[in-house]
């Protein structure tokens, strides 16, 4: 499915519900209104800027402790020396704090289950996303949960 591109990084998710960007998938429309100028269009990442996210988070899927990373990621951002994908980066993500637990649900859904292919059931979910908000970490401890 295709959404046109978002209107703005203040667009409200009701716009979308209500028929705008993306009715079918708000993930997809929060992942073009807040992912992409980064992580790109596909998910394909940026050399040297942000990593792949396209088939590249299916083992952070797999288990609780790495949907717990998702989440923290999201609603904390990071920052700090990473290897992804045998790729070094060093730089910083942003938080989106400011989105609500269902806009972070969506579009961390849409990464997992579009661009990676994970099942519904092995992906972020509400309560995944409050105890991330509930443990607000700063964003080089959450490069410290990578891969544990």
């Amino acid at each position: 499915m295709r959404c046109a591109p978002a209107l703005g990084l203040a667009m409200p998710l009701a716009l979308v519900a209500a028929g705008g960007v993306c009715a079918e998938d708000p993930g997809a429309a929060l992942f073009e209104q807040h992912c992409v100028v980064c992580h790109q269009k596909q998910g394909e990442g940026a050399p040297g800027l942000a990593p792949r996210l396209a088939n590249n988070l299916t083992e952070h899927a797999k288990n609780e402790s790495g949907r717990a990373y998702l989440a923290q990621l999201v609603v904390s951002g990071m920052m700090g020396p990473i290897v992804s994908g045998g790729e070094p980066f060093n730089s910083a993500m942003p938080t989106f704090v400011a989105l609500s637990d269902e806009e972070i649900v969506a579009v961390v859904g849409y990464v997992l289950g579009e661009l990676n292919g994970v099942p519904a059931e092995q992906r972020v979910t509400q309560q995944d996303v409050a105890a991330a908000r509930q443990r607000a970490l700063p964003p080089h401890e959450v490069r410290r949960m990578r891969g544990k």
